[in-house]
């Protein structure tokens, strides 16, 4: 081979390599002028994420593991506290319809900035408190709002970092309180409340009977949309065959088990039995408690859904 070749060929290697490691890193997150994204970690993400879920103006509201030291993290792994991630919560919202601004004034409003590692019951470095951030622009109006929370409390351990990285958790944390509607929160209904008045305000819902095909609820939970399943039948009814992730909730029982159950009224709900008058009836009971979002499913069970025996 002449020098030349060999040199040629020799360049081309040195400017292939220097491509590779010279290309941007894919960002974390694409932002537009209508959605722009922010973290939060303030304990337990089960609560975080259902919160931030409320607000009118959040688009979506995803947990997982941010700024840690570990790729692809599993749940298992961060809670031995080892990994250096934090449970956070992903928001993805319309700046015309809710700030940045606010939605920190009520993360703020929801945790307790004065300790580490640790909200209510849950302790260890996977619940440090924390909000993270894309841009300089969006650090800048974190930090100053920060300092004028630190001022409050006689001590301030709220991280304030730009975003490293954010690993989506498993999929059974995603919706958790939409899945297990009396699953475990530290944070309570008034926090709930407080973020659905945060931003600009949707139309208030109000209490009266609606019905669904069952194909359009199918539709509907195929697409991924958070819905409560209630199945009204006795329970030795439901054991024998019922809608995957439904909830028992008898008839007769139904007003009492609801408050416990259901206590947020503007969830979105499919009611359920084998008997459509039953149906009719359970929904009709739940309308006049004042749930807002209630849909009666009918007198169905296995079509066209997937019945867990």
């Amino acid at each position: 081979m002449r020098l030349s070749s060999f040199l040629a060929i020799a360049l081309l290697a040195v400017i292939a390599v220097s491509l590779v490691f010279t290309q941007p890193k894919a960002p974390v997150a694409a932002e537009t002028m209508d959605e722009k994204t922010a973290y939060f970690a303030g304990g337990c993400f089960w609560g975080v994420e259902h919160m931030m879920d409320q607000v009118p103006g959040v688009i979506s509201a995803r947990s997982g593991y941010a700024n840690g030291t570990l790729e692809n993290p599993d749940y298992q792994t961060v809670v031995k506290g080892k990994t250096g991630h934090r449970e956070t919560v992903e928001v993805v919202y319309n700046p015309g319809l809710v700030t940045l601004e606010e939605l920190v004034s009520l993360y703020f409003s929801a945790i307790d900035p004065t300790v580490q590692n640790r909200q209510g019951n849950d302790i260890g470095t996977q619940y440090q408190t924390g909000i993270y951030y894309l841009t300089e622009e969006d650090g800048e109006i974190i930090r100053s709002l920060a300092e004028t929370e630190k001022t409050k409390h006689s001590a301030f351990y709220v991280e304030i970092a730009p975003l490293k990285s954010f690993y989506p958790a498993e999929e059974y944390h995603q919706d958790y309180l939409v899945k297990n509607p009396g699953g475990y929160c530290h944070l309570g209904q008034s926090d709930f409340e407080r973020a659905r008045q945060t931003g600009s305000q949707a139309p208030a819902r109000t209490a009266e009977y609606r019905s669904i095909r069952p194909q359009d609820a199918k539709a509907e939970m195929d697409k991924g949309a958070k819905i409560i399943i209630v199945d009204v039948r006795e329970p030795f009814e439901f054991a024998a065959g019922h809608i995957k992730d439904a909830i028992n909730l008898p008839l007769g029982d139904l007003i009492s088990l609801a408050k416990e159950n259901l206590p947020d009224k503007d969830a979105l709900i499919y009611l359920y039995c084998r008997s459509g008058a039953r149906s009719h009836t359970g929904a009709l009971m739940l309308v006049k408690e004042g749930y807002t979002n209630l849909y009666d499913l009918g007198g169905i069970i296995n079509w066209p859904y997937d019945v867990v025996k």
